[in-house]
C-alpha cells in the first residue's frame, strides 16, 4: 500500500492548487483525480476574474487567487494564462452605496478598482446603454483566464515539484477509522494511504462525503453559457469583461475568436436575483446535458443585447453548459469535517470556483497541515448549524 503526508481528491483549480503548495513546501503528496485536470467544471468556467466583491474574505481570496493566475510563468514556466483586459461592472441605483463601500475596501486592499458615473462608462465603452445605470465599477488589472491551462499548469507544476499524480483514479470511499482519516480507496490502485486527506472533488464531493455520515448542505446546478461568433473582431465589439447587475448578464471576450456570455444572479452580494429562470438541479453529474439549446442561449442574450446592443450584428455560435456545486448562501466552504481528525473539504464554491480556486487551494493545504486558515474561517460549516 502506498503512503503519503496527505492525498488530495479532485484536479480541479482548487484541488491542483493544494497539491502545488503542498509539493512545494516539501510534503509527501498524491494528487487522486477520476479523469483528468480541468476535466470537471473547472474547465468549462467563463474564468472572468476581479476582485470586487461585497465580502472582504472573497475579494481576499479573488485578490490571492488571480494574483497566482498571473504568476503561472514564474511559478510554474508555463505560458501566460491571465489576461488583463479589464472588468467593467454596472449596477443600479438601489445597490450603488453598497458597491461603492466595497470598492474603497477593496482598494485599501491594494486592488486597483474605479468609481466611474455613467458618463464615465460611456467614454470607456461607446454604444453602452446607460439606461438605469447609477454606477460602474472599473477593474484594469483584471479579465479572464485560460482555465482549463491554468489548471492544467498548476497541476504540471505541483507534479515538477514531486507531487504523486494519480490520473483516470476514481475515489470510490473516504477510509475512516475511530475518528480519523486513513486514506482514500481507488477503483484501481487499491488503498493509497495518509493521515490527511483534502476532499475538492467539486461537484462529485456530496456522495464521498455522505458515505461516511457527513450530509453537505450543498446541490448541484446546470449553468449554460451563450457563444457569439466574433469572426477575429471579437475585442472590437467588447474589448472587456463585463457584469451587469441591472440586467443580470456577464460576458467577455474569449480572444479575437469568440464572446461568451452567461447569467448572473448576484453571487457574491448575498442576493439572488430573482428575475432569472431557476437553474436545473442536477443529480447526475456524469450524465448531464452539457449542450445549450438555441432557446437557451437566446435566453441569455435577451440580458445582453439591451445594454451592449452592438453585439446583436454578430452569429451565433453553439452554447454549452456547466455545474456548479452551490451552497445555501452561494458562498464557498472550506474547513475541517466535524469528526473526522485530518479530513478538509473545499466545495460550494457557488461560482466562484475558479477565480478563488488558486488561493483556496493554498488555504486548504495550510488548514490540512496546520489545523488553522483565518482567512477562511468565514467559510466553515458550522454556519448553516440549525
Amino acid at each position: 500500500m502506498k503512503s503519503f503526508d496527505v492525498i488530495v481528491v479532485g484536479a480541479g483549480i482548487a484541488g491542483a492548487s493544494a497539491a502545488f503548495f503542498l509539493a512545494g513546501a516539501g510534503h509527501k503528496v498524491a494528487l487522486v483525480e477520476k479523469s483528468r485536470p480541468a476535466s470537471g467544471p473547472t474547465g468549462r468556467s467563463s474564468a472572468v476574474t476581479h476582485a470586487f466583491y461585497l465580502q472582504p474574505e472573497l475579494s481576499q481570496l479573488a485578490i490571492r487567487g488571480v494574483d497566482i493566475l498571473r504568476r503561472i510563468p514564474e511559478l510554474t514556466g508555463e505560458a501566460k494564462m491571465h489576461h488583463e483586459i479589464g472588468m467593467l461592472w454596472a449596477c443600479g441605483p438601489d445597490a450603488a452605496a453598497d458597491w461603492r463601500a466595497a470598492s474603497a475596501r477593496i482598494r485599501g486592499e491594494g486592488s486597483t478598482i474605479e468609481d466611474l458615473s455613467p458618463a464615465d462608462m460611456a467614454k470607456l465603452a461607446p454604444g453602452l446603454n446607460l439606461d438605469g445605470i447609477a454606477l460602474g465599477l472599473w477593474e484594469p488589472d483584471y479579465g479572464y483566464a485560460d482555465a482549463h491551462g491554468a489548471c492544467n499548469a498548476i497541476a504540471k507544476g505541483a507534479k515538477d515539484r514531486g507531487c504523486h499524480m494519480f490520473l483516470d483514479t476514481e475515489v470510490v470511499r473516504l477510509v475512516v477509522d475511530n475518528g480519523r482519516i486513513e486514506g482514500v480507496e481507488t477503483h484501481n490502485h487499491g488503498r493509497l494511504a495518509a493521515s490527511r486527506v483534502i476532499v475538492a472533488a467539486g461537484v462529485w464531493t456530496k456522495p464521498l462525503l455522505a458515505a461516511i455520515g457527513c450530509n453537505l448542505p450543498i446541490h448541484v446546478e446546470r449553468h449554460e453559457m451563450a457563444v457569439l461568433e466574433g469572426s477575429g473582431r471579437a475585442k472590437q465589439y467588447l474589448p472587456f469583461a463585463w457584469c451587469d447587475d441591472t440586467m443580470c448578464s456577464y460576458a467577455r471576450p474569449d480572444g479575437d475568436r469568440v464572446i461568451l456570455a452567461g447569467t448572473w444572479a448576484g453571487g457574491g452580494t448575498g442576493i439572488r436575483n430573482q428575475a432569472l429562470k431557476r437553474p436545473e438541479a442536477i443529480q447526475t453529474p456524469d450524465t448531464y446535458k452539457e449542450g445549450v439549446e438555441e432557446s437557451e442561449s437566446i435566453d441569455i442574450l435577451g440580458h445582453l443585447f439591451p445594454r451592449l446592443p452592438a453585439l446583436q450584428e454578430l452569429g451565433l455560435r453553439p452554447g454549452y453548459a456547466g455545474l456548479y456545486d452551490m451552497s445555501p448562501d452561494d458562498n464557498p466552504i472550506i474547513d475541517q469535517v466535524p469528526g473526522v481528525e485530518g479530513l478538509v473539504v473545499v466545495c460550494g464554491s457557488s461560482g466562484h470556483g475558479f477565480k478563488i480556486g488558486p488561493a483556496v487551494g493554498e488555504q486548504a493545504a495550510r488548514l490540512a497541515m496546520t489545523g488553522a486558515a483565518p482567512l477562511v474561517q468565514p467559510f466553515s460549516l458550522n454556519r448553516f448549524a440549525a
